[in-house]
């Protein structure tokens, strides 16, 4: 006769693959937004190797000429710290939530383990 697993457990594995879930949330979000940080880096990059030449901003589907370049620096200087912040908040929520996932999976496999 099969044993039922008590409902604080049922609970917890609710609860652990909530956690699995947003974890591989995070994890994604950061992928994309590190690429985005790269991408920032190069177009800056590029603009800073800028010898007078006209310099197109995306619009949509558009390429706009940009009139004043060295705003265009300072706004990408600026997101590219926005960007920055948010990265490094986006790994500690990750290793909040990587912490969390193992702990409970850790107590789930003690718990588990008396039922088998």
């Amino acid at each position: 006769m099969a044993t039922q697993i008590p409902q604080k457990i049922q609970d917890q594995l609710g609860r652990f693959e909530q956690i699995k879930g947003q974890l591989q949330m995070i994890i994604a979000q950061r992928g994309d937004m590190e690429a985005r940080k790269k991408d920032m880096e190069s177009a800056l990059s590029a603009l800073e190797g800028n010898s007078g030449s006209d310099v197109y901003k995306r619009a949509g589907d558009l390429l706009i000429k940009v009139e004043d370049v060295a705003s265009l620096k300072a706004s990408l200087k600026d997101e590219l710290e926005t960007t920055g912040i948010r990265l490094n908040s986006m790994e500690k929520q990750e290793k909040s939530l990587r912490e969390m996932y193992e702990s409970l999976g850790k107590e789930l496999n003690e718990a588990l383990g008396k039922y088998q």
